[in-house]
């Protein structure tokens, strides 16, 4: 519950921070760049977070003990597609943008009700906080610059159960720390 807290916080302070533009044209070409602007601001810091976490444990791979407890990191990553893959992770959310009050109750519902409102997936924002992850995939597959794994971990990101796919291990860790 602390995280989601946080998580809050997080989400206000974001309303008033201004983005990293630098940083994300590093990574994104000018159509993903159109993609991402569609995103609620706080979303975009959510991503940009997940996308600097990570780099930061691609920089310091054996400087961050807890992570080396809790993912494997003996995997040679290419920086620049895990990086745009954390960028783009949430790009489903541009279907229906969630403000922080709407995101919040639903967070709070899906508390009470153990993932229950999950089922009550024809309310426009409830569909978005459960189904981004599929959205987004499909959003990006009408494009042919993604490769099937790609796609397959944005698809995934919230999917909780073992993974062989280590981008996709490293995506959800640090999005679930986001």
């Amino acid at each position: 519950m602390l995280y989601r807290i946080k998580q809050f916080i997080w989400a206000v302070e974001s309303l008033y921070k201004s983005l990293d533009y630098k940083y994300i044209e590093k990574y994104l070409d000018a159509d993903e760049i159109k993609l991402f602007s569609l995103l609620k601001k706080t979303d975009k810091h959510h991503c940009v977070r997940v996308s600097k976490d990570i780099l930061n444990h691609i920089e310091n791979l054996n400087h961050i003990p807890e992570v080396n407890d809790e993912i494997s990191v003996d995997v040679e990553v290419d920086k620049d597609r895990i990086l745009k893959l954390a960028l783009l992770h949430d790009i489903g959310k541009i279907k229906k943008p969630l403000n922080v009050i709407e995101k919040s109750i639903i967070v709070i519902f899906d508390k009470i009700t153990k993932g229950k409102i999950k089922k009550y997936d024809n309310i426009k924002s409830i569909d978005i906080y459960y189904n981004h992850p599929k959205i987004g995939s499909d959003i990006l597959r009408q494009s042919s610059k993604y490769d099937d794994e790609f796609l397959e971990i944005v698809e995934n990101h919230h999917i909780e159960k073992e993974t062989s796919n280590k981008l996709l291990e490293i995506v959800q860790y640090y999005d679930n720390k986001n």
